[in-house]
């Protein structure tokens, strides 16, 4: 019997770009979907084969300077989650009380979610995009591990200011129970990374199912040719990646050598700035980047979740140049396991960045290893398995 499967998404690539297999796969076993997240991803979900929702999500403004992780700056974004779960709430609560689905599959950030399917008494599913928590490991103190003490401090307040707005909230609608922000537990809880990848993997009972990625072609697949080899890759992701001076570097640093560079460099530095671009060089907003890690020989990369799983799927090795808590976590984790190198940024320089793209390009070790995990994430049918448990949980 068909179900109606509901999913919710905060409107970030990062967090909508993993669960499409998955929603492709429900599709496909003849099952309706519906995706409630913002309207840039509407495409992308029709493409998956579900019906999308128009939900007023918001996220915090990105710095248009560009930024590597400051406290203050947390505190100023972090509110906005609130904003997010109390604007939503009425629009979301209206279309699925009328069109009441089987089960709700949540973003593990969109914390609106958990207080509809208990509003609605509906079966309810995690979707974790990055490391999961549990009663051993707790995420948010991975993400914090770098900051200082008052820093971790002034973060841990502000976790339990944004818990309490939405407990408040959420008990003016009726609602009880936990609210915890970012340190989520549900019945079912599917995780798209590898258990191996996840930090204390050994210690998540069955109620969490490590699917790992599930790549399949987006909307933009294909767009792109690679211009040859060895092709390295580029990209501080879709966020933070307003670095005009590390771009810089990175012309200095592979022009005119054999490398043949994609380089990204997102929507808020113009590529007239940069100055003259070697011929070797691609530079553009943004790249299919499926197409091109297929074809990549290395990876420097701000080593968020979605890209660091990608770079695994097509065995690229990564240079991690984190600008947030989170991927920093992942770029060190990614390193722990022999995937890759973090990028020393401190006084960075075109001869420094030169060598840790080269040395690491050529470990055998990395390279190695890398061949394994991606041929076991290639073999390992994803979304049929989070599909499968989803199904299971239902019944």
């Amino acid at each position: 019997m068909a179900k109606h499967f509901a999913f919710f998404s905060m409107p970030a690539h990062g967090h909508v770009n993993p669960t499409l297999p998955l929603v492709a796969e429900l599709v496909r076993r003849g099952h309706r979907v519906s995706y409630a997240t913002g309207e840039d991803f509407h495409a992308q979900v029709r493409a998956a084969g579900a019906e999308p929702v128009a939900a007023p999500f918001t996220l915090p403004d990105v710095p248009k300077g560009g930024i590597q992780f400051d406290t203050e700056e947390f505190l100023k974004r972090i509110g906005t989650f609130v904003n997010s779960v109390t604007d939503t709430y009425p629009v979301l609560l209206e279309r699925y009380a009328a069109d009441r689905p089987d089960v709700i599959c949540a973003d593990a950030m969109t914390s609106v979610a958990a207080l509809l399917a208990r509003k609605l008494d509906l079966p309810f599913a995690y979707l974790h995009p990055s490391h999961a928590s549990n009663e051993h490991f707790n995420v948010r103190q991975a993400f914090m591990e770098n900051a200082d003490t008052s820093g971790f401090e002034k973060m841990r307040a502000a976790f339990e200011k944004v818990n309490d707005q939405v407990r408040v909230f959420a008990e003016g609608q009726g609602i009880s129970g936990d609210v915890d922000f970012l340190n989520q537990i549900a019945e079912l809880n599917l995780v798209f990374v590898p258990r191996e990848f996840q930090f204390s993997g050994e210690t998540f009972d069955e109620r969490f199912v490590f699917l790992g990625p599930a790549v399949e072609d987006r909307v933009d697949s294909g767009s792109w040719q690679s211009p040859g080899d060895p092709l390295l890759f580029i990209s501080l992701g879709t966020v933070f990646n307003a670095q005009e001076k590390f771009y810089r570097t990175c012309l200095e640093a592979f022009g005119d050598t054999e490398w043949r560079v994609a380089m990204s460099i997102g929507e808020h530095v113009d590529k007239s700035e940069l100055g003259a671009i070697p011929a070797n060089f691609e530079v553009r907003d943004r790249f299919p980047q499926l197409d091109v890690l297929r074809s990549a020989r290395a990876f420097v990369s701000h080593t968020g979740m979605n890209s660091t799983m990608e770079a695994l799927y097509f065995g690229v090795p990564l240079i991690s140049c984190p600008q947030q808590p989170e991927q920093a976590a992942n770029g060190r984790r990614a390193a722990e396991l022999g995937y890759g190198t973090v990028l020393d940024q401190e006084g960075l320089t075109a001869e420094g960045l030169r060598e840790t793209v080269n040395s690491t390009a050529a470990d055998v070790g990395i390279r190695t290893r890398l061949t394994d995990i991606s041929n076991k994430l290639q073999t390992h049918p994803a979304a049929a398995t989070g599909a499968d448990a989803l199904l299971a949980f239902m019944s």
